[in-house]
């Protein structure tokens, strides 16, 4: 508050109305959830089935579990969760379960993507349904929704929704304001993905894996040393849809006691892509993921220091630092 004073009072009357009109939305987003969902309970709830457990797990694998409203005199024979956008319908079948509590479940495990045996869900908004078939020959499509708030995450390493490591799309399970059950489709990225990073006394290799990228021939990898103009230039072997990239450590030794770091970038298919680790479940990959210095020794006696990290959006870096004579670590 110091800080902000320091500026004057036009200054802290800003900060302060801003931070008055934030509260002011969230407890009004709050209250009219509240009001939504009461609404929902007013109406009718034969048709309304209730998400018990509703998650997307490693960026593509969906887990629900749905408890059936009660069915007249009916009873459940099939059933199976439809996902529908803009006309389009997707389904996968359901196992049914009567439990203790005398309810019906309803519960499936599947995985969205385009390849083949996966449910093709393309960006946008997807509506979740349960079809159920009756013994009465009857076939019901009820409206899944989330009748009461679900239970805040605590702090954990890792991120709510990660993208998918297959092709970068994020599935993300969410509830509307209504109460009602959808899936968030963000579309697919291109990437250059370390999978390896090895590292000898006088040698570096970085082992990746094209996403996204339809022709990788002729991809060419850019070391670039910050703050400077300085790029070096190699060959990027390409073997489907891996790649593997020799880091030209005599280019990079600095001079005894001085210190550069360097970005990677590929060249392929018209486009310039940082390497580094994006398709993962981490909140701080740089805190997580942590590389040992190396000492290297160049043809010529040149000794340096190198220490890879990743950046905190996930790029992969290089740190030289040239050992200074009588250095033995």
């Amino acid at each position: 508050m110091e800080r902000v004073l320091r500026k004057g009072p036009a200054e802290t009357i800003s900060v302060a109305r801003r931070k008055v009109d934030t509260a002011l939305k969230t407890r009004a987003r709050r209250t009219w959830t509240k009001i939504a969902l009461g609404m929902v309970r007013l109406g009718p709830t034969s048709n309304i089935a209730h998400v018990e457990y509703f998650a997307v797990l490693d960026g593509h694998t969906l887990n629900v579990q749905i408890v059936l409203p009660t069915l007249d005199d009916a009873e459940p024979t099939s059933a199976e969760v439809v996902f529908s956008k803009d006309r389009v319908e997707h389904s996968v079948p359901a196992t049914l379960r009567k439990m203790y509590d005398g309810n019906w479940y309803a519960d499936t495990t599947t995985v969205f993507g385009p390849a083949a045996g996966r449910i093709p869900l393309d960006p946008g908004h997807w509506t979740v349904v349960l079809r159920v078939g009756l013994s009465s020959g009857e076939t019901r499509n009820l409206t899944v929704r989330r009748m009461a708030p679900g239970r805040a995450r605590g702090a954990t390493p890792t991120v709510l929704t990660p993208p998918c490591p297959d092709t970068g799309m994020r599935f993300r399970p969410v509830v509307t304001s209504f109460g009602l059950a959808q899936i968030h489709v963000r579309g697919p990225q291109v990437r250059a993905e370390v999978v390896r990073l090895m590292l000898d006394l006088g040698k570096a290799e970085i082992v990746g894996r094209f996403v996204g990228v339809p022709d990788a021939s002729g991809a060419v990898a850019e070391f670039s040393r910050r703050e400077a103009e300085t790029i070096h230039e190699t060959q990027v072997r390409v073997d489907g849809d891996i790649f593997r990239i020799h880091v030209p450590l005599a280019e990079m030794a600095p001079e005894p006691g001085d210190k550069s770091v360097w970005d990677i970038r590929i060249r392929v298919a018209g486009r310039r892509l940082r390497v580094g680790r994006y398709l993962h479940d981490l909140k701080n990959v740089r805190a997580t993921i942590r590389s040992y210095e190396r000492r290297m020794l160049m043809p010529g006696g040149v000794v340096f220091h190198l220490r890879p990290y990743y950046t905190p959006a996930g790029s992969l870096a290089f740190t030289c630092t040239g050992a200074k004579p009588g250095d033995t670590a």
